[in-house]
């Protein structure tokens, strides 16, 4: 019996690390296009109006860009999340490929959405950056460089001790 359950946990253990390999690789394929290093230039009008630059931006501090679309599924999820950390902290969102401003700013207002939007309808910004699959959030901070990449769901808490870790 004792036996038994040996092999239980010791086949448990081997899912395990079996998953979390294939989450790893899959997480590095999709963000294999995202430079490593210097973050790229991203300027531009937000859905309100405001001009922001992300070099400006991180003189103060670390900056979250957050790249969503309104047809993606997961950012149903994880856009609250942005929506709350950009309460305290800085937040660019680039709503990817989804649709003109006005239509944009109604999917914002419908989920509450409140963190400044740059809209790339066209997907030149996302393309600059090489993000390929929303949601994907990257952390840059004061030096400029890169500093985390994350893709897919994740948690308000993760993304918040990454913002505090990093300059």
């Amino acid at each position: 019996m004792l036996n038994r359950r040996y092999q239980l946990a010791g086949k448990l253990a081997v899912f395990i690390l079996l998953a979390i390999l294939v989450t790893t690789a899959v997480a590095y394929y999709q963000q294999r296009d995202i430079p490593k290093g210097q973050a790229p230039p991203l300027k531009g009008r937000t859905l309100h109006g405001n001009f922001l630059d992300l070099q400006q931006m991180t003189a103060q501090g670390p900056v979250l860009i957050y790249f969503w679309a309104s047809w993606c599924p997961y950012c149903r999820i994880v856009s609250p999340k942005i929506s709350e950390l950009a309460r305290e902290h800085q937040v660019i969102g680039v709503a990817m490929q989804s649709g003109g401003e006005e239509k944009v700013e109604e999917f914002m207002q419908r989920y509450n959405l409140k963190f400044p939007t740059i809209n790339d309808p066209g997907g030149a910004i996302s393309a600059l950056w090489g993000v390929r699959i929303t949601p994907t959030m990257v952390i840059v901070g004061s030096d400029g460089k890169i500093a985390w990449i994350t893709s897919g769901t994740t948690s308000k808490l993760g993304l918040k001790l990454r913002l505090e870790m990093t300059d």
